[in-house]
């Protein structure tokens, strides 16, 4: 009959296997979560390009019926009919803020687009070159003061 050798288990090599596969775990999650967000931030500026072109081909159509697509008065600082046609054409669903415009070329010159978590802020430098800057909302905690007193 053969022996059979019996091996015992190593307590510090096996909770540094369990660390060092933990470890793998929270850098995996950590990139994984960092790729997820950058290619969501890519889709909000490919969106927001989208709308910038949009608006610009509605100012030349408005510009070419003699009206004027905006309407500082509105939430969005265009016109109702304009903001409709500029949906429609760029297929957005987020929402649009158009902080200034120049009237001569018929574009934006500053413009905010927000969907979801992602808000893009779209403005032409010093020297009139376009600018696109993406930024993604965190909700850190929710203070509902509804149920009564916050403080005493």
């Amino acid at each position: 009959m053969k022996k059979q050798s019996v091996r015992m288990v190593n307590g510090w090599r096996l909770a540094a296997i369990l660390l060092a596969m933990l470890l793998a775990l929270g850098i995996a999650t950590v990139f994984g979560t960092y790729f997820v967000w950058r290619s969501e931030a890519h889709l909000a500026l490919r969106q927001a390009r989208n709308v910038w072109t949009a608006l610009h081909m509605t100012g030349i159509e408005f510009y070419g019926l003699g009206k004027d697509l905006y309407d500082e008065r509105t939430a969005s600082g265009l016109k109702q009919e304009a903001e409709d046609q500029v949906r429609r054409v760029s297929e957005a669903e987020g929402s649009i803020v158009v902080l200034g415009s120049d009237k001569e070329h018929l574009e934006p010159t500053r413009l905010l687009y927000r969907e979801g978590a992602y808000m893009v802020y779209y403005y032409l430098d010093e020297n009139e070159e376009r600018q696109w800057e993406v930024y993604r909302s965190h909700s850190m905690f929710k203070l509902d003061t509804s149920k009564g007193k916050l403080f005493g």
